[in-house]
């Protein structure tokens, strides 16, 4: 290689190391004031800054700084130029590789080219200083101390119990939900028919369950939650039947009264609110269908009409107190204010609803009946003819009672349903109750079953606190009444026309010497202590008179 050019590559070699040194600057500069406005604004906002943004600016900032060193390199035509002109040549580097690049020869140009290699030869290509841009590497410098200092910042205690506390939100959510899928599922099984499933809807509690939807908030789930138990006790009003349930236990209380064991047997479970098991009760009241209860004696059918006919005479006259007390109800009501006119208006619409009443007073007359036809047949055997007219009618009347008595079973069994439904909605709306508590920190347990939290307590720290319990710190006297002392005497007249006379004994009270302590007061002037003073020592040393005993 010609002297010439060797030269020139070299100080070409000086000026691209410089350049490459601002280029790696400068993106030192933009790439670390980037990251350093991103670390930033994590910490003022408290958190710590993620590593994945050091890696993306490392990266970043080496990719720019060999494309900058890269694209920023200079020609050998710039260093020639810059060699002339750094070494005071007058362009004689530029000239002789122009005039080589023109393949211009002879001559002048050899005679040039010569000269400029003997200029060259004796220069030095590390003459060329290399700069250090201080003002690029100061900032350069503290914005990379800058991203590494904010490499340093944890995340604020408060931040991490936050994010802490939103991660058990979204955990305790889903445990929530999955819970409530799960009694869901326990309540289905426990329905025994089809209808009772129909009353429960377990399709659409599982529905309003899913709608539950994940979230961080603590106070959208409770709001969920409260939403959910809100729907829940809709869902069990709409199977309330508090008129019925009201009557059946009032007619349970009548009931009680009979001294038939089958009856009272009946009001135990009307009264408990077992209804299912009382529509079997009341089936074991119905008459006997007359083929099945022809080898019967009339004697046991009237005895059997007899105890039916009381028992719906009790119910029926629970039914007629009831409608007693709403009538009373809706006078009160229509007597009232206007601003209880829609109360009286839901109190009448609900009055509408009186179909058990009815049945009960109407199973009272078909009982009735059909006694009175156990009657008629019964005198009619003992005068030795029996109508078969009113052995007919009596069938028919057995048929209507046997009929109407099953129309009270079914419904009986229907409320026992809704009332088993409702029940279990309440049971999972408590539990969505709950489950509040236990989205706020609460546990889940008391859920399981149990009772709720107690205090503890020693007898003997109860000792001075209860009045009416013998503690062992009071003296109880033991003798004879009547035979001890006794502030009073009685004088009689052994004979004659006497009287007797009651002498109460002169006894000091404390409260005078209470009293007394006034005259020992400071703040009390003397002339009233001494006046006081002497009153009572009157009191004290006073005589009773003559005339009193």
């Amino acid at each position: 290689m010609k002297p010439v050019d060797s030269f020139v590559l070299a100080v070409r070699r000086r000026l691209n190391r410089n350049r490459a040194c601002r280029s790696i600057l400068w993106v030192l500069i933009c790439g670390g004031g980037v990251l350093l406005v991103i670390a930033l604004i994590y910490v003022i906002r408290g958190y710590e800054v993620p590593r994945y943004w050091y890696g993306i600016g490392i990266a970043a900032t080496a990719l720019g700084a060999v494309t900058g060193a890269l694209t920023h390199r200079a020609s050998e035509a710039e260093a020639a130029a810059y060699a002339d002109g750094f070494f005071n040549i007058k362009d004689a580097i530029v000239s002789s590789r122009r005039f080589a690049a023109e393949q211009k020869a002879g001559g002048y140009y050899d005679l040039q080219a010569g000269q400029t290699a003997g200029v060259v030869r004796p220069l030095d290509a590390k003459r060329v200083p290399f700069v250090w841009p201080q003002t690029l590497g100061a900032c350069a410098a503290v914005l990379v101390m800058g991203c590494l200092l904010t490499a340093f910042k944890s995340t604020n205690q408060e931040i991490l119990d936050r994010i802490a506390g939103e991660k058990q939100t979204e955990a305790r959510l889903d445990e929530v939900k999955d819970e409530l899928l799960k009694d869901v599922e326990e309540l289905e099984k426990s329905t025994t028919s089809e209808e009772e499933k129909k009353e429960l809807g377990a399709d659409q509690l599982r529905e309003l369950v899913k709608q539950l939807e994940s979230t961080k908030d603590l106070a959208e789930a409770l709001k969920q939650l409260a939403n959910l138990e809100r729907k829940l006790d809709n869902a069990a009003k709409a199977l309330e039947t508090k008129r019925d349930e009201q009557l059946l236990k009032k007619a349970g209380e009548e009931l009680e009264k009979e001294e038939d064991p089958q009856a009272r047997e009946l009001a135990k479970k009307l009264k408990n609110e077992q209804f299912k098991d009382a529509a079997k009760d009341l089936a074991k009241m119905k008459p006997e269908d007359a083929k099945e209860a022809k080898d019967k004696k009339l004697t046991d059918k009237k005895k059997e009409a007899a105890k039916l006919k009381a028992a719906a005479k009790r119910m029926a006259a629970a039914a007629r107190q009831q409608k007693s007390s709403q009538s009373k109800s809706s006078k009160e009501n229509e007597d009232n204010n206007d601003e209880k006119s829609q109360n009286a208006k839901m109190s009448k619409a609900e009055e509408q609803d009186d179909e058990l009443a009815e049945d009960l007073e109407k199973l009272e007359m078909e009982a009735d009946q059909y006694d009175k036809d156990m009657e008629e047949l019964e005198e009619g055997e003992k005068l030795g003819k029996i109508d078969l007219a009113k052995l007919e009618k009596s069938d028919q009347d057995g048929e209507k009672l046997r009929m109407r008595l099953d129309k009270m079973g079914d419904k009986l069994a229907k409320l026992g349903m809704k009332s088993d439904a409702r029940k279990k909605l309440l049971s999972l709306s408590k539990k969505a109750g709950q489950c509040q508590g236990y989205m706020q920190g609460q546990g889940l347990a008391a859920s399981k079953g149990g009772l709720k939290p107690g205090n503890g307590t020693v007898d003997t720290s109860r000792d001075e606190k209860d009045e009416l319990k013998d503690n062992g710190n009071t003296t109880q006297l033991k003798g004879q009444k009547g035979t001890g002392p006794s502030l009073t005497k009685i004088e009689a007249a052994d004979d004659g026309t006497g009287t007797s006379h009651r002498k109460g004994e002169a006894k000091e009270r404390a409260f005078k010497k209470q009293y007394e302590s006034f005259v020992q007061r400071e703040d009390v002037p003397e002339d009233v202590k001494d006046g006081v003073k002497q009153y009572f020592e009157t009191l004290h040393t006073a005589e009773p008179a003559e005339g009193k005993k």
